[in-house]
């Protein structure tokens, strides 16, 4: 979630976030506002009190489009995406049901070349979604953590529906976030976590599709390793998988209501935290989705950079 230790989607929308950056397609369907991928191992913590500074920097590749057997489609796709979501997050010392209370804002910066039918498109670094998550909670034991968070994406990007490249959605999105980790021993050196999303949207602009809903959760297991007094160094394995869990309101251009889409991708990554007086964290995280239905299947790259105070 918010972690201190710490696709079209980022692909066609980067959150962010939350997550807001964002990628869109020809119709709703096609995309969603959240950039599954940006988290991984503890990705069901958040950060100690203080305030936080995160840029999630997200390079996707996909030259695969899939129908709805999981069948690739063959339309030319060549697609490139690069996202940089700038994110703030201040965790007050404020207790809520023995949590801390925290809010944040990410603001999404997307840069996009599509080809696609014989057709190509692009859009230069340009601002895309912004994600406000006004209300969130973050609880620390000495063995697990756990998180609660409620957001909305709002529509300040430019859509346009006959743009496969525009940097919007068309439409806003609530997602309320619920994660954990579990730490495997007392020193919180082995850690497992898990991390959900669940989105609803609202009308799209111009379509008239509402998105259906969908589902998101990323995992990790990681081991942290102490390399001396001021630098820990943490390697692990990461993935997601994503489910579209209910249909369209109707059908949209070039999309059927029912046709949902869903995604998995597993891949690797290593978190350097620089300790204190630094409070910097470098995270590197590579990802090979499968098993795609009616959405692209490609390779993601993240470089996460944190500076806490």
């Amino acid at each position: 979630m918010l972690t201190g230790s710490k696709s079209i989607r980022v692909v066609v929308s980067c959150f962010v976030l939350f997550l807001g950056l964002a990628l869109t397609a020809e119709a709703a369907t096609l995309g969603s506002h959240y950039p599954f991928g940006i988290e991984g191992v503890t990705g069901g913590s958040a950060p100690p009190p203080g305030f936080h500074y995160r840029m999630y920097n997200v390079w996707y590749n996909s030259t695969t489009l899939n129908d709805n057997n999981g069948n690739s489609r063959n339309v030319g796709l060549d697609l490139d995406v690069f996202a940089s979501a700038q994110r703030l997050i201040h965790v007050t010392n404020i207790k809520i049901l023995g949590a801390d209370f925290l809010y944040d804002a990410i603001v999404p910066l997307v840069d996009k070349d599509l080809s696609i039918g014989g057709g190509s498109f692009s859009e230069s670094f340009t601002v895309g979604d912004i994600t406000l998550e006004p209300f969130a909670l973050a609880w620390h034991k000495p063995r697990w953590d756990a998180s609660f968070a409620l957001a909305v994406i709002v529509p300040t990007g430019d859509f346009e529906a006959t743009n496969p490249a525009s940097p919007g959605l068309g439409y806003w999105s609530g997602m309320l976030t619920l994660g954990g980790t579990y730490y495997l021993d007392d020193k919180k050196s082995w850690s497992v976590s898990a991390l959900t999303r669940t989105l609803m949207h609202t009308e799209q602009d111009d379509t008239n599709v509402t998105p259906g809903s969908e589902f998101v959760v990323e995992y990790g297991i990681g081991k942290e390793i102490a390399i001396n007094d001021k630098l820990l160094v943490r390697p692990g394995l990461a993935g997601y998988s994503y489910w579209q869990i209910e249909d369209d309101s109707q059908n949209g251009p070039g999309t059927v209501a029912d046709e949902r889409k869903k995604v998995h991708a597993i891949g690797a990554e290593i978190n350097l935290f620089f300790l204190p007086p630094y409070l910097l964290q470098l995270n590197l995280r590579a990802l090979h989705e499968y098993g795609a239905e009616n959405t692209v299947e490609g390779s993601q790259f993240v470089a996460t950079l944190t500076k806490s105070w």
